[in-house]
């Protein structure tokens, strides 16, 4: 490999004799055949460089220094490829002590001029191999030039090449923040979203745990949770133990990211290794998880059980927690747990428990003991800030007390506090919620134009503050207009004059408008205006066209809008179910009782719990529409209090549970009726409920192929009182199916439940084979052995068409 780099080196350029003085020569080599007549002529090569390093002559040191100058001349004439091919032959001759750093260091200045980043890289590696220190090649020039290079690989984008550098560099010991800020560098991969190369970068710089906690935190303000996680476990892969910093920052990140189930995950992972979490962690998970007041409790009872000593943040995170909770109880033991503490001098309240307590009641419409608080502030000497006179102001908006409110305002000015934008918009809101809607344009338009007349203690002056509105406060101004929509939509218009745009509740403040004033053409056009603006509706938006469409008995409209935001994935809250639930004052049509029940158990399967009363009276109201015929059910045909359950509060609400399970199912076969756990009224609506449907289906032309099986229960020996009961259930359906509906009535545990439903008692033959597990409603436990035990009723498919017949008309 020498040897072939060595005839590379002679072919770049032939050396000159060893008297000539220009380094490059200046006569050729002669090329005449000698004197001997033997032998031929053949041109003059140059020597190799492993025969120059073997062959030590002075001759042979001359090509030595030319072989060195060659080389520093190839850097300084920018031929940086044929330096990189034949530095190693130089290297081993050991001629790179007779280099020209001179000439070295304009080529590498000219890589720098260039941007050749990568070559500088390879030629600083064989430089180094040279035996030459790297840092030792730059001087005040290139060090020059080298910083200016570095922002432009920033403001570039070139990324890769920029990492690569500032590791090379520190690599040969440059101090690199001497050449771009790391924070640039940092920015720029946060930006990319590439966690890999930010840890990568961080890890070369001096207390990289300072900023992995940056770059986990950058993550989490783009509410990139993904590559927050990749950079925490890139983090931890190089960190000789858990870093409390870097735990802290994943945590927050978890908090805004909301996804506060992943902070739990991560510190029980901490408890794991055996590490003790230090106070700012628990502070920061316990401040994640505040909506959660049990869980927050929890982590203080660890805390405290590992020794952790609590501070002041801790006890406010506490308050907090309590606040989002409405446990006003607990806050004021915390409260006065701390004044303790701060009484015997363990602890300092700050402003931020004052004005987190005060927030409590004021949330609780207890102004009297937000005033209390604030007393207790004022004589510890805590000055109140800005949200503490926000807070003791909404403590008498809530309640509707405006006059209290603004006298706390006035007070808030006469103390030198500048009010913000947030203080007025609660006082202007507290004159909407007392429909005071005048006065709340008279003050607006009174601090557009006069400001806050602020006086100055230190100058003896006084200054005006203006108001600085913001969208929320034109929002308040536009709920003012009560059901004026022109009055309303000129607010909107004065919005944007200010430079504001509207927002969702904007829009669905301006929709709520046109649905109380019975325009529901002006509800959908606002909504459909929204969306022309850029502006996706959200589930607020949704409910309030939706609620308008109800309050306008445009049933259809509602109902597919319900559609429409779930299809487009969002979510409905707890007031979009119960306007839906609430849209219709009775049921009509199978159809609408599917598509109330689909509603409620969607509600259901998304956490929500509701009060069924409502919804069982209109169920109850249809399922005895069966007894007679519609147009002669002008209301329910029992008392009222007939179909109140006593077991209410039963989970699941089993009997809504039960009625959607069977009208979901295909009449076209048999149906199986389950009545386990139900009460006999409960019992009675599901029955009748499935008999409309099967009269309502056999209406729209499907017939009956099966008969009708009703399970009243499994009949225990042990248990009197469960068997009384469904001996109860039992009796009041077959009161329902043969005294008030007239259809004969099968009992007895000769019933199978066979999917090819017998013709007549005498043909079924109740064998163990007969009795199929598939033919089980769910929740039933098939017994082959003790079929005796079910207690089953049967309605024949032929009393079921005798029924319709009457009740319907014959089938054509």
């Amino acid at each position: 490999m020498r040897e072939q780099l060595g005839l590379m080196a002679s072919s770049i350029l032939v050396p000159p004799k060893p008297y000539s003085h220009h380094p490059f020569g200046s006569k050729p080599y002669s090329t005449k055949p000698s004197n001997n007549s033997s032998s031929k002529p053949f041109p003059r090569r140059s020597p190799l460089l492993t025969e120059i390093r073997l062959n030590p002559t002075p001759a042979h040191h001359s090509h030595l220094k030319y072989y060195a100058h060659l080389v520093s001349k190839l850097v300084e004439t920018g031929k940086f490829n044929d330096f990189l091919m034949i530095a190693e032959s130089v290297l081993v001759s050991g001629a790179h002590s007779s280099m020209d750093i001179e000439l070295i260091l304009v080529g590498i200045s000219d890589l720098l001029r260039n941007g050749k980043i990568q070559t500088l890289i390879g030629i600083l590696d064989k430089l180094e191999k040279l035996g030459f220190r790297p840092l030792s090649m730059f001087d005040g020039s290139t060090r020059a030039l080298l910083a200016l290079e570095c922002p432009r690989l920033v403001k570039n984008g070139r990324l890769e090449e920029l990492v690569g550098l500032m590791e090379v560099l520190a690599g040969y010991g440059f101090c690199i923040r001497d050449f771009v800020e790391p924070f640039d560098i940092l920015k720029m991969c946060v930006k990319r979203g590439d966690p890999n190369m930010a840890v990568r970068y961080a890890s070369i710089l001096p207390h990289a745990h300072n900023l992995y906690s940056s770059i986990i935190h950058q993550f989490g303000q783009k509410h990139d949770l993904e590559s927050a996680l990749v950079a925490f476990e890139a983090s931890k892969s190089k960190s000789d133990g858990p870093n409390m910093y870097i735990y802290r920052s994943i945590i927050d990140t978890c908090g805004l990211c909301g996804d506060y189930l992943r902070s739990r995950c991560i510190f029980e992972e901490l408890l794991a290794q055996k590490f003790i979490p230090n106070t700012y962690v628990f502070n920061s998970l316990m401040n994640v998880n505040a909506h959660d007041l049990s869980y927050t409790l929890h982590v203080y009872k660890q805390m405290q059980n590992l020794n952790v000593t609590a501070d002041m943040a801790s006890y406010n995170i506490l308050l907090k927690a309590c606040c989002f909770a409405g446990r006003v109880d607990l806050a004021l033991d915390i409260y006065k747990e701390v004044k303790d503490m701060a009484s015997a001098g363990v602890l300092k309240l700050d402003v931020i428990t004052y004005s987190t307590i005060i927030k409590v009641f004021a949330d609780a419409k207890m102004w009297q003991m937000a005033l209390n608080v604030k007393e207790d502030m004022t004589s510890s000497g805590v000055i109140p800030n800005i949200i503490t006179w926000s807070s003791l102001i909404r403590a008498f908006s809530n309640p509707g007390l405006v006059e209290q409110a603004i006298q706390v305002f006035e007070e808030m000015i006469k103390a030198g506090c500048e009010p913000n934008s947030q203080c007025c918009n609660i006082l202007l809101y507290a004159c909407v919620e007392s429909y005071q809607y005048d006065r709340a344009f008279r003050f607006f338009n009174s601090w557009m134009k006069n400001g806050f007349q602020m006086t100055c203690t230190e100058e003896s002056s006084t200054k005006v503050v203006p108001l600085r509105p913001t969208v929320a406060t034109f929002n308040i101004l536009m709920k003012a207009c009560g059901t004026d929509y022109c009055h309303a939509k000129d607010v909107m218009d004065e919005m944007r004059v200010a430079g504001l745009s509207p927002n969702h509740i904007s829009w669905s403040i301006l929709i709520d408008i046109c649905g109380r004033s019975r325009d529901i053409k002006g509800a959908m056009q606002a909504f459909k205006t929204m969306r022309d603006a850029g502006i996706n509706p959200d589930v607020v938006a949704y409910t309030t066209v939706i609620k308008a469409c109800v309050e306008n008995k445009n049933l259809k409209i509602a109902f597919s809008l319900f559609e429409e935001m779930k299809r487009y994935q969002i979510r409905p809250n707890l007031v979009t179910y119960n306007t839906l639930l609430r849209a219709r004052s009775r049921y009509g049509s199978l159809r609408e009782v599917q598509q109330c029940l689909a509603i409620y158990l969607d509600m259901r399967n998304a956490g929500y719990s509701s009060n069924d009363y409502f919804l069982r009276e209109l169920l109850a109201e249809w399922c005895e529409g069966v007894i007679k015929d519609s147009d002669q059910n002008q209301g329910l045909l029992r008392p009222r209090n007939s179909c109140e359950v006593t077991d209410a509060q039963k989970p699941q609400s089993l009997l809504l549970e039960k009625i959607a399970m069977y009208l979901q199912k295909d009449t076209a076969k048999s149906l199986a009726v389950n009545l386990r756990g139900l009460t006999k009224v409960e019992a009675r609506i599901v029955v009748l409920a499935v008999l409309r449907m099967i009269k309502e289906n056999y209406t729209l032309g499907h017939p009956i192929k099966g008969d009708l099986i009703i399970i009243s229960g499994v009949i225990r020996k042990e248990g009197l009182h469960a068997a009384d009961n469904e001996f109860e259930v039992q009796g009041a359906v077959i009161k329902v199916l043969q005294d008030e509906l007239g259809l004969e009535v099968l009992a007895g545990p000769g019933i199978a439940l066979g999917r090819n439903n017998p013709q007549s008692p005498s043909d079924s033959n109740p064998t163990s084979e007969s009795l199929r597990k598939n033919d089980f409603p769910m929740g039933v436990e098939f017994s082959a052995r003790r079929p005796s035990d079910l207690g089953r009723l049967m309605v024949t498919r032929k009393s079921l068409y005798q029924w319709l017949e009457k009740r319907v008309g014959p089938k054509r």
